[in-house]
């Protein structure tokens, strides 16, 4: 299956697009791109990374609600799905299309609209930065801005509609950008709209005059003249030799016109959401339930689609994990046990329930290690207060996402990494990480737990 997945993952998976549209996590300009990278990630990470994220109960009403079938958690280790047909989703229209010079014509604009950007008195970024349009975050394939007026930059994302953007069209995708986007760039208040077809070597201008989308053209001299940004002017022609597309050449896409601005860097506003910021508590039910813009921010990881460890990464084990999560609740239980056979869901379930029956036998195991820990940490490295936070101090079972996160004071931050090798050494079940109390960033739920639940060692 690995090598199967991998090349389904990078050949054919959904484009590396983590957006929030209407309260749902769309990725690569779809629902069915959602689909497509849920399935993907639980064929990497197995069932059981998601089914760890809802109660037992929730399942098995979402298993009655989809196959008719009634069975309680005593019942559950007989029960088998084989039997049921089940015919797996053509989720072919989430795939990201042919490449068709897409990631060199997108490189190109951002590395031409970058370097001109402060020259007209602002900033430029690429896709991997939201622009929030009310409860909705876009990631445009390359955005200018000003950070005043229609918009402030966050730390995590612009709040309010970039001057100018630009989405660049995958063969597929071409509704998504056209309509789906263009529609709500336009209620939200975006002045420039561009559309880039490398299929057909293309630029559509669309300029916002009285709330609506209008076609704009070139002037004369083949150069457009974006209204919503004074002194800039674009000239399509080289966008279409691949010479420069990654720095080989130094024509440039974008011009100033005029006075060069004085530059003023854009702060930062400190406020709203950051990674982080929000402990992660999906609200997932058995149909689907909003997510917020907020939490969106909070938990979703940077979209860089990875593949290491025989299965799909995207921002480690946190980001696949609040990924799950969030498409768990962009689809609801019901809908999501679609994705694969039911009898993989059934015997996640089984795995669930047998580890819960255990787990006082694992959780001494644990604390076991984590005092073997603690004794390596004081000898080999002088560190003396030390605390132990996460699922191995609550109540609550251990389970597919649990490990142990050790808390120290005096850690030795020159010998970090030593300090990684050496609890790596002590075996791969559970991970064992090493969080500074004093330095390095925290989340809220780290911080809370160390305020709130840590056990001193």
């Amino acid at each position: 299956m690995s090598s199967e997945l991998f090349d389904e993952y990078v050949e054919h998976g959904p484009e590396n697009k983590l957006e929030l549209i209407e309260s749902r996590l769309v990725v690569g300009n779809s629902l069915l791109g959602s689909r497509l990278l849920l399935r993907q990630l639980l064929q990497g990470w197995s069932p059981a990374a998601a089914v760890a994220l809802a109660p037992v109960q929730l399942w098995l009403q979402a298993l009655k609600m989809r196959y008719g079938v009634t069975v309680g958690n005593d019942d559950i280790a007989d029960l088998s799905l084989h039997n049921i047909g089940y015919e797996l989703e053509d989720l072919r229209g989430g795939y990201r299309g042919d490449e068709h010079s897409h990631n060199g014509v997108r490189q190109y604009l951002n590395t031409s609209l970058f370097r001109v950007a402060r020259e007209v008195g602002g900033n430029a970024l690429g896709r991997d930065f939201a622009m929030r349009l009310g409860e909705n975050g876009f990631t445009p394939d390359a955005m200018f801005f000003t950070g005043t007026g229609l918009n402030r930059l966050c730390n995590y994302y612009l709040n309010g509609p970039a001057e100018l953007v630009i989405e660049v069209l995958r063969p597929g995708h071409e509704h998504a950008d056209r309509v789906i986007k263009r529609n709500y760039y336009q209620a939200a208040g975006v002045p420039e709209y561009w559309i880039v077809d490398p299929r057909s070597r293309s630029v559509e201008f669309w300029s916002r005059r009285d709330g609506v989308y209008l076609s704009q053209f070139p002037d004369r001299d083949g150069l457009y003249r974006p209204g919503s940004v004074a002194g800039l002017a674009f000239r399509p022609e080289p966008l279409w030799q691949d010479a420069n597309w990654y720095g080989g050449s130094l024509e440039e896409l974008f011009f100033l016109e005029g006075s060069q601005q004085p530059f003023e860097s854009i702060p930062h506003i400190q406020e709203g959401a950051g990674w982080g910021s929000l402990p992660f508590v999906p609200d997932l039910q058995l149909e689907p339930a909003p997510i917020g813009f907020d939490q969106y921010i909070s938990w979703c990881p940077e979209a860089k689609f990875e593949y290491w460890e025989d299965r799909p990464q995207i921002g480690g084990a946190a980001g696949v994990r609040n990924l799950l999560g969030m498409l768990l609740a962009t689809f609801g239980l019901v809908d999501v046990l679609n994705v694969l056979p039911p009898q993989s869901w059934i015997e996640a379930l089984q795995e669930r329930i047998a580890q819960e029956q255990q787990d006082t036998e694992h959780k001494a195991q644990w604390w076991h290690l984590v005092r073997q820990a603690a004794a390596m940490l004081r000898e080999n490295f002088g560190i003396v207060r030390l605390g132990v936070i996460g699922d191995l101090v609550r109540s609550q079972p251990l389970n597919y996402w649990s490990d142990v996160t050790l808390v120290a004071w005096d850690a030795p931050q020159q010998r970090e990494y030593e300090i990684y090798q050496a609890l790596s050494g002590l075996g791969d079940s559970p991970q064992m990480r090493l969080l500074d109390a004093e330095r390095g960033f925290k989340t809220a739920e780290e911080q809370q737990a160390i305020a709130e639940q840590l056990v001193p060692l």
